[in-house]
Formats: C-alpha cells, structure tokens, sequence
C-alpha cells in the first residue's frame, strides 16, 4: 500500500456584480414562480466518446425541474446563445491570476465540459483558463496553482424527491473563479493552511458574492488508489475532518481488499420479499410500503462482521450506491436484529440462505430502480475489491464523505463554438494589473483613513470582507460608524436570533430607506428586529408605531409612571424602560430626564 498522502485543493469564489454571459444580476431577491422541467441526455466528448460521469448520471433517470429567478433570463434557460463576455468579471479573474503569481494565457478560450446532473440547464458549463503555473508560499514550501478557470456557475439545488430534482436559476451564470493547486499539499493542517493563504487573497479582493456559499472548496485526495475528489467542503475546519476521513477510509478499504479476492459478487440478487413484511413492527418499512414501494432481499458474500464493525463500513459503501437510486439506503446483517424487523429474520435467512462468512441486507425500493442498484452495487464491490477508488464523493457536515459519481475525465470536454477567443491585450492586462488585490496592512490603513473607524473595527471588517458593505451602507446612510456598527453587531445578532444569513438584497432597501429619513441607531436596530425576526415586510414597517422614538414629554412621562412604582436612577432606567415598551429610546436622553426629576 501506498503510505503517501497528495493532497490538492480547488477553491472558488462567486464574483458579485452582473453574470458571466448575459447582463442579470448575480442577486436575486425572489423566484417567479414559473418553473420548467427538462430532461437531459449524455453526449459525446470532443475525442467522441462517453464521460463516464455522465454515463453513470443519465442512468439515474432523473428529470429536473427549475425556478426562474428575477436574475434568469432565456440563456440560463438555454433558450438563447451566450452575450459577450463580463469584461469586469475577465479584468478580475486576469488580476487574482497575477496576484497568485501566475503566468496568463495569450487569449481566453471557452470549452464546455459536459455536465447532466441538472446543475445546468444546457447539459453542459462553459469554462476557460485564464493563469496557470503559479504558486502561493506556505509553512511548508511552495504549493503550486496549477490553473485559474473562469467558469459560469451551476444551478442551487432546492431539493431531490421521487426521481425529480429541484433547482433555482439564480445561481446558474454567476462568474466563478476556480483556484486549482498541485497536489503538493502534505497533510489535514497544511491543506488548512494553504485555503486560508488563498482564501485571503480572494476576501481582500472584496469581489465575492455576498452570500453563505461564495466561497467553497472542494479537496482531492490520493494515498496511491486513484484521485478522490471530495466535492462541497463548506468551510475550513471541514477540510481537515474530510482529509482524516478519506486516509482512515482507505486505510480499511486496503486491509480488506485482499480478504475478498475470488469472491462471487454475481451472487447478489435482490428477491421480492415484500410479503414478508406486511405485518411488520418497523415503521420505517411500513410508511414505505403504504407508498407502495417494494421490500428486496439479497445475500452480501464474504461480507458478514465487515459490514459494520469498527472501523469497517462496507455497509456504508452499500448504502452510498442505494441511496443515489432514491433509496433511504439499507438494512444489513451487522446492524440486525433492529429497525423493528426482529420477526421476519428467520423468514428472510431461510430464503436467502447466507453462507458462513456471508452478510445479507434488505432494501426498500421500487421494480423500476432495484435493478440499478443491484448492478451498481456489483459493480463496486468488484472496483473496491481491487482498489480502483477514482470517484467523486461529496462531504457531510461531521466530515465524513459519502459516493456521488463516478470521477469525471477528458472526455467530457469539447470547444465551445458560441464564443469568440478573447486575446488577452497589452491594455486589458496593465487594467487588470491596477486592480490586483492590495495587503491587509494597505486595506485597514485606507479604512481608517477613509471612514474615521477604529484599527480594530478596520482590521475585523477587512478580514470578513466586509469592506465593499461598508462603502455600500456608508453611502446609503451617510454615517460612517452607525454603518460600521451594523456589520460588526447589529447583523450578526440578527443572524443570531433568525439562524440565518442576512441577504445583501433584503437589507439594502431598508438602510436606503434609513438614510432617506435619517434614522439614528435605536430606530434603525428597532426596524431591523421587526424586519428580520418578526418578518415585518418593509411597507408596513415604515407606516409602524413600533419604530416611532419615544421620546419628549412621551419619554418623560413613562419615567415618572417607572418612578410612581418603584424609584428610577441613572443605572436602572434603561432595562425598565426596555422591560416596559419595544420602541425605540435614546439612553442618554433617558438617564438625563432621571437626573432632571430626581433635582
């Protein structure tokens, strides 16, 4: 076995501004409620022949259904070729090429690589290089960037049900900037390392979308058994639990792998036997058949205590497979007696049979798609068997990873002809040039300069990449330390409260609306509670009492009804006048009126 660890990242970021081929929006601020729905078919390569991701997707027979956005257009419903090229979103991605010391091409040439898990409308996403043969400096040497891709990004997905899978448009064009490393990286820390080197560059730059997935990684991961490609690594702490997971995963895949050498898998074969289970106790059986789904059988050959048993999950690879044909997974010998099917075993075993050393497992699915899983199943015990790993996989949130497809290859790629190659001019080049991303040091001292905040403040801001927001919100409300208050503590105790993301489209029409009426700070953070945690839509919030300042005679008069009832001071006034009423007071002005009544 190969004890090496090769590890390499890819990491993107969603550009803000327009998409990459048309002039929508990167923001959306809701669905139109019109949908369509497509199927999609596997096609050739530019070497005429068939990725075989793309194989193993059309044979899950899905069909997708799309929310249009008020940001699509008839291109993201591929109804219409692509526009000319975001020049601002080209100028971006040629200056992060400089900036991670890249060499850049002579001329961005598009390719589309041939996509059908619906993620695109098209059956394809349109991808170019732009730098390559770079390097960021680490801890542990030199870690090599091998490409920087401008890309259009993929559909969000909504959600999976009954064989259709549900996405929305608003993401599909956004520009896309995929950062590849070489695999130089040698362990969990150092890949942590090296996402936070680059994702710095890309937070600095401030060119990010300002929404949860704007910036994502995904790892590949090699220990001698074929690259591994961990898709979906939603934040830096998961890196390391994904890398830890794939080595202790393979570690066990190699121990095993010659313990099944000679083994029949064509011995699995799923019976019906549905009838067994018509009485039974486990709900979980019985809600599926009351759907009218089926319940399947087989014998697992040399699979009995490998199962699940310590570190050995090779249920959990079983399960992978039935859950990408829409099953809730399996039922398998290492985990029974359980799940409430205690009554059938006896039953099952006669009929199946399973020899000594033998596993066996149950399954809930339909006519239609138990066949797929049995041959899909086959088909990786036989690959694990001889330790043929190249697949893509995708990570949890415990950072355990879980079978998505098959590794895509070249074969998905094939030129796109709808888009002129763009050379890369002397004038676009010394543009892009201007922009490239300035230190931390250089960031905070423009902040304080330009704003009159705090370093601290500064230097929190700029690390979040929050500096464009401040612009933004400064702009709108004409003070510069109120809009610094509301990123650094209003917007982070609203998501607190809500368990949300703020979205840049909600807050934006209401910090205009608090500028045009000059709102001071207890107003604004009142409005924003009702807004965001009581849902008050924006009209009615700014007809509502509940934002009205108490304040004048009002005020005073609450203080001495506070008073009548128990004595008021300077330290107690402001808790009770908050325990009394949700409208918005200024302190100051309270504490003075206690000190004015109490002469």
């Amino acid at each position: 076995m190969s004890s090496k660890v090769m590890v390499g990242l890819e990491i993107h970021i969603q550009l803000g501004g327009r998409k990459l081929f048309c002039n929508c929006k990167t923001e959306s601020s809701n669905e139109t409620g019109k949908t369509v729905e497509r199927r999609l078919i596997a096609t050739t390569g530019e070497s005429g022949k068939y990725d075989p991701a793309a194989v193993y997707e059309k044979s899950r027979e899905r069909s997708f259904k799309y929310s249009l956005t008020d940001n699509s257009c008839l291109l993201e419903l591929d109804e219409e070729p692509p526009h000319n090229i975001n020049p601002e979103a080209l100028r971006k991605a040629l200056a992060m090429s400089m900036a991670l010391n890249c060499k850049v091409v002579d001329r961005v040439s598009y390719m589309r690589k041939i996509v059908i898990d619906g993620s695109n409308t098209s059956g394809f996403q349109r991808t170019s290089i732009v730098g390559f043969n770079g390097y960021v400096e680490t801890s542990n040497g030199p870690v090599g960037i091998s490409t920087i891709c401008l890309e259009e990004d993929s559909c969000r997905k909504i959600e999976e049900k009954n064989g259709v899978v549900h996405y929305s448009l608003d993401r599909l064009g956004v520009p896309l900037l995929e950062i590849a490393t070489e695999p130089d990286i040698i362990d969990e820390d150092h890949a942590v390392e090296t996402a936070e080197i680059i994702g710095k560059k890309l937070i600095l730059s401030g060119w990010a979308r300002k929404a949860p997935d704007a910036i994502r990684q995904d790892v590949n991961f090699s220990m001698g058994f074929g690259r591994v490609e961990i898709k979906g690594v939603p934040k830096l702490s998961t890196i390391r639990s994904a890398i830890s997971y794939e080595k202790e995963r393979q570690t066990w895949l190699a121990e095993l792998a010659p313990k099944f050498k000679g083994t029949d898998w064509e011995r699995i074969k799923f019976q019906d036997v549905t009838e067994m289970f018509r009485q039974t106790k486990s709900k979980v059986i019985a809600r599926n058949l009351k759907a009218g789904m089926s319940v399947y059988g087989t014998v697992l050959p040399g699979l009995a205590g490998f199962l699940k048993n310590g570190s050995y999950k090779m249920g959990k690879e079983l399960a992978d497979v039935a859950k990408l044909f829409g099953s809730g997974g399996i039922m398998h010998s290492d985990e029974l007696p359980g799940y409430g099917v205690e009554d059938e075993l006896p039953k099952l075993q006669e009929l199946l049979k399973p020899g000594e050393g033998d596993g066996y497992t149950i399954i809930v699915s339909t006519p239609r798609i138990i066949g797929l899983i049995e041959d899909s199943m086959k088909s990786r015990l036989k690959k694990l068997e001889r330790m043929d790993l190249p697949e893509t996989r995708v990570v949890s949130d415990d950072g355990s990873t879980h079978l998505l497809r098959p590794l895509p290859g070249g074969e998905r790629m094939y030129p796109e002809t709808d888009i002129q190659s763009i050379p890369l001019d002397a004038i676009l080049l010394e543009n892009a040039a201007r922009i490239i991303p300035k230190s931390e040091e250089q960031l905070i001292s423009e902040l304080i300069s330009s704003y009159g905040i705090s370093k601290q403040d500064a230097s929190v801001i700029i690390s979040s990449g929050k500096a464009q927001s401040l612009k933004e919100y400064t702009g709108l409300l004409q003070n510069s330390k109120l809009a610094t208050r509301i990123i650094l503590q209003a917007l982070p105790e609203m998501e607190k409260k809500t368990g949300e993301t703020i979205s840049e489209t909600e807050l934006l029409p209401l910090l205009e609306e608090a500028g045009k009426r000059k709102w001071d700070r207890q107003i604004l953070e009142r409005a924003l509670d009702l807004y965001f945690v009581d849902k008050l839509p924006l009209a009615n919030l700014l007809s509502s009492e509940m934002i009205k300042p108490l304040e004048g005679d009002e005020l005073k008069s609450m203080i001495e009804n506070l008073d009548s009832e128990e004595p008021v001071d300077p330290k107690n006034i402001v808790p009770r006048i908050r325990a009394k009423t949700n409208r918005p007071f200024n302190p100051a002005d309270a504490i003075k009126l206690v000190r004015e009544i109490s002469q």
